[in-house]
């Protein structure tokens, strides 16, 4: 049975491999044992581990791919899973598991993972090991063998009872926790009775250029909330010439190597250089409006 999930960031598509009624599936399940690959693994912290007895086997996990070199979605993904990370609170690392697995295990050694890990603030498994096992995980997960082209997107999946979807990671964090929980209790928001409207959720992105930010911009930067992977954004269209400011949202890789003193001292600045987000004009011209809203302070009044 498969279902289309609406994303609150994109059109993309959350698919569900798997979700035969009745308490039987758990037993039934082709998604165990027999599906994944047992192979070993190393952690960031160079534990091996098994990939089915360690990592998979009666877990609710979290998975995506990642390498430590890329400079455009990756950096972008893993900041989005710290965000997810911190949302799922105190069952993060012990009741849901979360799992990078490097798509470069030629070059991404142990360390290599931990350093980078270490760089986004990820709490969580890094892992790499021989590339023929990682090449037999990411295919039973429908992973491209092409690592400069492959999906951005987290696979959520309860094993012992074979439910999992996948979603993109430029989806909003808190709609991935909140798909990811569904997927693990089904049902557990159904019936609830709010106590007030203060209870009531609330929309995350209204407008265009609102929905651009929270889906591509959000993980790294805030406004008013001080510095997190990148710059505080709040005032940024009154400290930014408006010429550059677009100049470097388009293109952030070129203006650092055209040796810009604004950009390259960002650069150093911040342990995560800004990627390339291949921004097209028209999302540009739907971004800064919005950030020249959040520049400019509320008026309270009397």
């Amino acid at each position: 049975m498969f279902r289309r999930l609406l994303t609150a960031a994109a059109t993309s598509v959350a698919i569900l491999l798997a979700t035969p009624a009745g308490d039987a599936f758990a037993a039934a399940t082709p998604w165990g044992a027999d599906y994944f690959p047992n192979v070993p693994l190393v952690t960031q912290d160079g534990k091996t581990v098994r990939f089915y007895d360690d990592l998979l086997k009666d877990k609710k996990v979290l998975i995506n791919f990642v390498f430590t070199s890329c400079s455009q979605s990756c950096p972008l993904d893993t900041a989005k899973l710290v965000q997810v990370y911190k949302l799922l609170e105190a069952r993060a690392g012990r009741e849901i598991h979360l799992y990078s697995i490097t798509l470069d295990p030629d070059n991404d050694r142990p360390q290599d993972l931990k350093a980078y890990a270490e760089k986004f603030g990820a709490k969580w498994t890094f892992l790499t090991g021989k590339r023929e096992h990682i090449d037999q995980v990411r295919e039973k997960l429908g992973e491209r063998r092409d690592k400069e082209e492959h999906a951005n997107t987290v696979r959520i999946g309860e094993v012992a009872t074979g439910r999992w979807i996948k979603l993109p990671l430029n989806a909003e964090s808190t709609y991935i926790v909140m798909e990811a929980t569904n997927t693990f209790d089904p049902g557990w928001s159904a019936g609830k009775t709010l106590k007030s409207i203060a209870d009531a959720p609330r929309p995350a992105v209204f407008g265009p250029g609102q929905l651009l930010f929270h889906a591509r911009c959000a993980a790294c930067h805030s406004f008013g909330k001080g510095d997190q992977l990148g710059p505080d954004l709040r005032g940024i269209t009154r400290r930014r010439e408006p010429a550059w400011l677009m100049r470097y949202l388009a293109e952030p890789d070129k203006v650092r190597a055209s040796g810009d003193v604004i950009a390259r001292e960002l650069a150093s600045r911040y342990k995560v250089p800004m990627p390339n987000l291949s921004l097209t004009r028209k999302e540009l011209a739907e971004l800064l409006p919005y950030l020249e809203a959040q520049s400019t302070p509320v008026a309270t009044g009397k």
